[in-house]
This record gives structure tokens, C-alpha cells and sequence, in this order.
């Protein structure tokens, strides 16, 4: 992984690797080898050798009493690599500064000191596929290491409700939040359905719709061709230039998500493509597990790295699970459904009870449109996407009252974090980390400047921390409860207010703000 501009001062020692730590079990161990041979300076001096955002302050006077204090832990910066076990000083939301461990400086003092030993403390994780943080499963992404919730597979509001509602004192949250445009339910507001094509006066309307919601604070433009069937390239491509204009990215639950034509993966893919081409437009392929990439993962990974390789700016997400989910009414459960995605009645799953379908039950619980998990995704699929390193990771749900959504919706970066990093032995740590942290930061930034202190851990950056036990981090919900917590994630640090510790979440804590295209200060 290339480093990031705003990193550390020194070139990295090439010989230190994020890979020499895949197979080290303890964190002294691991940091000991970074110390000694301290890719970011060749001194003890904490500010020559530890990361730093470009203009960050020096680090505060010796006799300084912080905020918080981190004590111990392994502290991980993806973008930078930086990995070894120091001390981190908050003041206000601000990283200010970071202290190798065995410094011959005296040590961070703080007004609050957590003891990090034994613990990774790494960038806040950054959920670039979520929905409304909703006041419930809000805090099950707290306890999933989330710290910024951003609804980029679209809001069902305009921005200017969305960011009214949810800065009001009873529905802050405890994450950042943001937001995208959403083509299909603007559409709806038009009385377009689904299957409708737009007229050229309704195009105008949902140009000028798209506009405004990005002028108030939207960082990104979704589609969902699969969805909304109706929508024809034109209407696609006139957003699309709307999200050029304003450097946000525009996203897409592609048009297909099988690999029998007519509709395959290839086409959707082709279609994204056409449009990043003819606009250039940043494109984001949302899940591409599930759509765009399902049982053709190698060729669709061969496609857009050639893409991007030809100087396409296109990225994807994914949720590390080997189960979709939606409703059995929706254009996915069409006829012809057991042949395009490979499985029958006993690979679907009702989301909140588990039960299993047949024929006659699937018909009764269409007719009722219930959630359904649908076990159609190879594992092959799922490993491959983990090893690309331009892929990130992003959960496309967020828990309901009622508990009937996708355990994506409470476990998906401890699941990609812990399970595919230590137990599956998928990724290293500091790739798994990247996707959760770097990757979503960089790819909203540039609309959103406010990003690019998110994602890093590195002096200067926000104090938005994530600490998790490596040996235990872990999800724990299932189709048939996803209301479970994951577990493993100590801390939760927001914005320098600590609103996760390990007696649990600390409802009282709502130190959320806006992420939206407003600038920040130098």
C-alpha cells in the first residue's frame, strides 16, 4: 500500500513490512521490531518518529496534562503503516500527540488515562455503506468499532432533513454521520415506480434534487439500477455529472448481480464503467460480493483492475458474509431466481427467526415480503474480495427495532477484523484495518474535506480511536438473532470522549458530528 502524503516525515525502512507481523502473536514482540528499527526517524524524538498529519502542531511541552491518554497498546496507522506500541494524548477531539513506548521523553500524563496493554489502537472505523443512524442499532455499530456512520447506499430524506433530524438533541448520535443522494427514493417523491423511465422534465427534476442535497451537505450520488429497473442510462449519467461537478463519488448497487445472461455481472460492470468514462465521475461498486461480482469475482476483480489501471477511478465495498439479504418481493427473487443465483428453497433463511423455506412456505412469506437471508455467495468470493487491497469494507445495514436485519448490520468489521485476519488467516491485520479506516476516508475526502482527518491515527488527526483486543475481537450475530453485540472491542474514543469502555456503550455520549461537503479549517 502506497503511503499517504500526509504521513510520517522519513521514508519507511522497506525491510519493515505490515506482512513481518501477520504470524506475531504478541504485541511487545511486534512493536519492539518496529522500534528498533523506527521507520519515521532515526532518534527517539517522538515527533520524528511517530506519524503526523501534514501541519500538524508539535507535540505538546513534557509538563502537558492531557485529555486522555492511551497507554501501551499497539497503536496501527494503515495509512502510514505505522505499527508499534506507544502512547496516544488527546486534547479535545484532536490527536496530539503519539509517544513510542520506551522513549526516553517523560511519559503522556492525562486527565483520563486508558490502559491500553495488550490491546490494537487503531483509526476509528468508518462504515461507508450504513443508512440513518438510527437511535437503536446506532450503538450496536459503537460496539462494532464504528465511530463514523455513513449512509452512502442512500437516504430516504433530503439532506436537509436528514442533517436537521439527526443534529436535533434527541436523535444525535454517538457516530459522525453522513449521507448520499438516493436516485430511487427521490424518483419515488416524482411518483416514478420502479419500472418507470424518466421523462427529460423529470430528469431536470431529479438533476436540480440532486444538486440542492448536495449543497446541503450529501457526500456522495446512489444508484440502484437492480432495484429500480426502470432507469435508463441518460437518467444515470445526467446524476452522475451532478457528482462529478461536486467531487463526490457516485455509488451503485449495480443493474445485475448474477452470471446468466441475459443481465450479468459483466454488463453491470460494463454499465458503471460506461458511465465513470463519459462523466468522469469517481464510481463506487457498492457489495460487490453480491452484486456485480457474485460467482464471476476473479473476472469482475479483472475488469475494474484494468479500469483503474487505465486511469479509472473506481473502488468497491463489500460485507464479509457468504449470505445476501433483502425482501422476497423485490425484483432479486424474480422467477428464474434458483437458476441465476445457484441455490433452492433450503439456502433461504428468514432474517429474526432462522427458519428454513420450502416451496410453500417461500410463497407465504412472499406474499408478506419478509427479510430473507439467501446463502448464495461462495466463500472463494469472499476471500478473493478480502485480498484486493482497493476494496474496503462497508456493512449495507443498520439494525432496526425488532432485530430483522442482516447480522452485517452488528458484526461486519469485527467479523472482517477478527475472524478473516485471525482465525481464517485471510488478510494481515493492517490490510483488514485499511479497509476500514484509510480506504473509506480517501474515497470520500476529496467532496468531503472533513475526511481527511478520519481514518488515521497520526497526530493532527481527529481523536476518533478504536481499541480492540486481537485475540477476542470477534461478531457474534447470526440470521436467526442479529441483535448480538460483537464482542472484543474495549473502547470506543469519538470525537476525545470516550463512548464505549469495557462495561459497554455509554448512552450518554453523543459527541456525533455532520459529515458533509462543508470545508474544514486549515
Amino acid at each position: 500500500m502506497t503511503r499517504s502524503a500526509s504521513g510520517a516525515n522519513a521514508p519507511r525502512d522497506p525491510a519493515v513490512s505490515r506482512r513481518r507481523f501477520l504470524a506475531v502473536g504478541g504485541v511487545t514482540v511486534a512493536g519492539l521490531a518496529i522500534i528498533a528499527l523506527n521507520p519515521f526517524g532515526g532518534n527517539n524524538d517522538s515527533d520524528s518518529s511517530t506519524p503526523a498529519m501534514a501541519g500538524a502542531p508539535p507535540s505538546p511541552d513534557p509538563d502537558h496534562t492531557f485529555d486522555v491518554v492511551i497507554e501501551s497498546g499497539r497503536v496501527m496507522d494503515p495509512a502510514t503503516e505505522f505499527d508499534a506500541v506507544a502512547h496516544v494524548g488527546i486534547d479535545g477531539s484532536t490527536v496530539s500527540a503519539i509517544q513510542l513506548a520506551g522513549s526516553d521523553q517523560p511519559r503522556l500524563k492525562g486527565k483520563i488515562s486508558i490502559n491500553a496493554r495488550g490491546l490494537v489502537v487503531a483509526p476509528g472505523f468508518i462504515d461507508i455503506l450504513s443508512y440513518a443512524p438510527n437511535p437503536y442499532g446506532i450503538w450496536f455499530k459503537v460496539a462494532d468499532g464504528v465511530t463514523t456512520n455513513l449512509g452512502l447506499h442512500g437516504i430516504t430524506s433530503t439532506a436537509a432533513n436528514f442533517f436537521s433530524s439527526y443534529g436535533s438533541p434527541a436523535l444525535k448520535p454517538p457516530t459522525h454521520y453522513g449521507g448520499a443522494f438516493s436516485n430511487p427514493w427521490t424518483r419515488s417523491q416524482l411518483g416514478l415506480g420502479i419500472g418507470d423511465s424518466s421523462s427529460a422534465k423529470q430528469i431536470d427534476a431529479l438533476v436540480a434534487a440532486c444538486d440542492e442535497d448536495l449543497r446541503q451537505g450529501y457526500i456522495a450520488v446512489d444508484f440502484e439500477p437492480e432495484y429500480t429497473p426502470g432507469v435508463l442510462y441518460d437518467e444515470i449519467k445526467a446524476l452522475a455529472e451532478v457528482a462529478k461537478h461536486h467531487n463526490v463519488p457516485a455509488t451503485f448497487h449495480a443493474r445485475y448481480s448474477d452470471d446468466m445472461s441475459p443481465g450479468t455481472n459483466a454488463e453491470a460492470l460494463a454499465e458503471v464503467l460506461k458511465i465513470a468514462q463519459d462523466t468522469g465521475a469517481r464510481v463506487h461498486v457498492e457489495h460487490i460480493i453480491s452484486t456485480g461480482g457474485t460467482f464471476t469475482m476473479a473476472d469482475s476483480l479483472k475488469t475494474l483492475n484494468s479500469a483503474r489501471r487505465d486511469g479509472i477511478e473506481v473502488t468497491a465495498c463489500m460485507y464479509p458474509y457468504n449470505f445476501w439479504a433483502t425482501y422476497l418481493a423485490s425484483a432479486r427473487f424474480n422467477p428464474g431466481w434458483q437458476e441465476r443465483f445457484h441455490i433452492s428453497y433450503d439456502k433461504l433463511e428468514i432474517v429474526g427467526t432462522g427458519e428454513r423455506l420450502n416451496a410453500d412456505t417461500f410463497v407465504k412469506y412472499q406474499k408478506q415480503n419478509a427479510l430473507c437471508a439467501a446463502f448464495a455467495i461462495p466463500e472463494s468470493d469472499v476471500r478473493e474480495a478480502l485480498q484486493t487491497p482497493w476494496i474496503m469494507l462497508g456493512s449495507d445495514s443498520i439494525l432496526e427495532p425488532g432485530n430483522r436485519n442482516h447480522p452485517r448490520s452488528t458484526g461486519c468489521f469485527a467479523r472482517g477484523v477478527g475472524r478473516y485476519v485471525r482465525e481464517e488467516k485471510v488478510i494481515d491485520l493492517m490490510s483488514a484495518l485499511a479497509k476500514a479506516t484509510i480506504l473509506p476516508a480517501r474515497l470520500t475526502e476529496k467532496g468531503a474535506p472533513i475526511m481527511r482527518r478520519k481514518g488515521r491515527l497520526q497526530r493532527g488527526a481527529d481523536a476518533d480511536v478504536t481499541i480492540f483486543n486481537p485475540n477476542t475481537l470477534i461478531d457474534r450475530s447470526t440470521v436467526a438473532n442479529p441483535g448480538v453485540e460483537s464482542v472484543g472491542v474495549e473502547y470506543v474514543v469519538i470525537a476525545g470522549q470516550i463512548v464505549r469502555n469495557p462495561s459497554g456503550n455509554q448512552t450518554s455520549v453523543r459527541p456525533g458530528t455532520p459529515i458533509n461537503r462543508e470545508a474544514v479549517s486549515a
